[in-house]
């Protein structure tokens, strides 16, 4: 594996241009002129010429927030274990910026590729981890947002719906450290394709078949056992 080699005077301007964006959309009054449809109280625009503003607003910070997105798509995509945990763009922006802060040697440029193509490793405490973020968040979050859902009924239809995705959370990064038959990074069934347990080694078909179990749960507990759980008095 070979990762993309560009100059670093490439990513030093890739990460220049949205900083030099924001700040003429800051002065030119244009962000502030955005933002304020959408402040509390703001009556939708009815002039054509204000919306086109907005519209031109957002695509010259669209087309000036793309090449840096490219560029660490690029190279985050060639980092194994990012690709395969849906993290691509964290490590992509991380290589940018140290990339844009001079040029490496020789020897850490193969230390690089030997990092990126290294696979994810099976860590139980990781996986926990992963899985604890929807358990905790899933009830916080719906329960915050909407007053309603504070009851004690609730309360269990949203943690019940927490534990399964975190669930899904645990047995994916377990999973994912014995995939051996990885899709294409383009295909469009790739996600329903990491669910066929004959692409892992034996120790990680268990947590596919986990998986696949958990995905089956959770619909008929959201939409099915909910309703009860919430309306059943």
């Amino acid at each position: 594996m070979a990762l993309p080699r560009r100059s670093p005077t490439f990513y030093r301007l890739v990460l220049a241009l949205p900083v030099l964006m924001l700040g003429y959309l800051l002065a030119s009054g244009r962000l502030a002129a955005y933002w304020h449809f959408f402040s509390p109280g703001s009556t939708p625009p009815t002039d054509s010429r204000i919306v086109m503003n907005g519209v031109i607003t957002v695509l010259l910070w669209l087309g000036a927030v793309a090449p840096l997105m490219y560029a660490a798509w690029e190279i985050g995509r060639e980092h194994t274990a990012a690709r395969r945990l849906n993290y691509t763009g964290v490590v992509g922006l991380r290589e940018v910026v140290r990339r844009a802060l001079g040029a490496e040697r020789a020897s850490e440029g193969h230390e690089r590729e030997a990092a990126f193509a290294r696979p994810p490793r099976d860590d139980p405490r990781v996986a926990l981890a992963w899985g604890a973020i929807p358990v905790v968040m899933v009830p916080a979050f719906f329960s915050l947002a909407m007053p309603d859902l504070r009851t004690p009924r609730a309360l269990v239809w949203l943690g019940v719906a927490g534990l399964l995705m975190g669930g899904f959370a645990y047995c994916r990064r377990r999973a994912v450290a014995y995939l051996v038959d990885e899709p294409a990074r383009l295909d469009f069934f790739r996600a329903w394709r990491l669910l066929n347990p004959a692409r892992y080694e034996r120790h990680g078909r268990v947590f596919v078949r986990w998986q696949i179990a958990l995905i089956a749960l959770l619909p008929i507990w959201w939409v099915g056992v909910g309703p009860v759980i919430l309306f059943n008095r």
